[in-house]
């Protein structure tokens, strides 16, 4: 299908959760301590996390879509395609953001603002960091997923090729949130690389939900008709997205490395759910036309948000 309903609605839930925490709700639920506790629930983390999620399931099922029917993948107008629908919002977010330095709105940092034009953000080192184009990390994630795996769809000769290249980044992303904590010496001095990057936002590890939305699809594709009478009109598959999504409330001490696995496989298994029983009632409520109207402008929200940041805590704008 060209149109997938309940989508935009999840895009409009996801863009809520960072804008509700770029102005700063985790502050005002520090007294209740259910909400405080629980706050990756409803973050902007988790927002994002659900931006990835959808990302790497409709990537990979538009990529096994044309090379199915066309025998391989017009990789020219996969990036054409990319680029018109994404770098028209950031080239006028850029822009703004250098007008604002020039006239000293903002601190001249313009290595900074190359390293985000170049889509490499989420490698900023701490000394490069400007909260304004702080959110620049997640569109280096998914440009950065755009720029190997439809080469990885269109190169191996089967599915099963690619769902094992998957299945390895999964196993890097999880391996490397065991060992980015290491300390190594610098400068004479015992360090880490927490102290000195946003390691949780590098390719490995932050692609993990992109690859478990990829992998959902290509499992999806490769026996549609079986996956399609497992979950048509399966209310069961959506008890059990909400349990991996909400593991952490009935599972006490949950380890936040496997709640990151846990989550986004809640999201894509709500997002299959959601591909074979279109006409249900919590897809209707998702196709609410504000809600699908505000999913659908989520990306532009998104980029400009960051501009406003004043509105919540890390803002250098005054």
């Amino acid at each position: 299908m060209k149109y997938i309903k309940g989508f935009d609605g999840l895009r409009a839930i996801s863009i809520l959760f960072v804008l509700l925490t770029h102005l700063g709700i985790f502050d005002l639920v520090q007294d209740i301590p259910f909400l405080k506790d629980n706050f990756n629930l409803y973050s902007g983390g988790t927002g994002v996390m659900i931006f990835f999620t959808i990302s790497g399931f409709l990537i990979t099922s538009l990529l096994i879509r044309e090379k199915s029917s066309n025998g391989t993948i017009n990789l020219k107008k996969f990036f054409i395609r990319r680029f018109l629908r994404l770098l028209p919002p950031l080239l006028l977010f850029y822009g703004a953001m250098l007008v604002l330095m020039i006239f000293g709105l903002l601190p001249p940092t313009y290595v900074a603002l190359l390293i985000s034009f170049f889509y490499l953000y989420n490698f900023v080192p701490f000394s490069h960091y400007v909260s304004e184009l702080g959110h620049t990390w997640s569109l280096a994630v998914e440009e950065q997923f755009y720029f190997f795996w439809p080469f990885v769809i269109k190169g191996l000769k089967n599915i099963k090729g690619s769902i094992i290249v998957a299945l390895l980044i999964i196993i890097s992303c999880i391996a490397w949130n065991f060992v980015s904590s290491t300390p190594f010496m610098m400068h004479g001095k015992m360090t880490t690389l927490p102290n000195c990057f946003f390691v949780g936002r590098w390719f490995i590890p932050a692609c993990l939900p992109i690859m478990i939305g990829s992998l959902t699809s290509m499992i999806l594709f490769s026996n549609l008709e079986y996956v399609q009478n497992k979950f048509s009109n399966n209310y069961y598959i959506l008890v059990l997205s909400v349990l991996f999504f909400f593991a952490q409330l009935y599972i006490p001490n949950l380890p936040y490395d496997l709640i990151s696995v846990l989550q986004p496989i809640g999201i894509t298994l709500f997002l299959v759910w959601i591909y074979f029983n279109q006409d249900t009632f919590i897809v209707n409520v998702l196709e609410f036309k504000p809600v699908a109207f505000i999913g659908k402008i989520s990306y532009g929200i998104y980029v400009y948000q960051g501009l406003f940041l004043r509105t919540g805590p890390g803002g250098d704008l005054a």
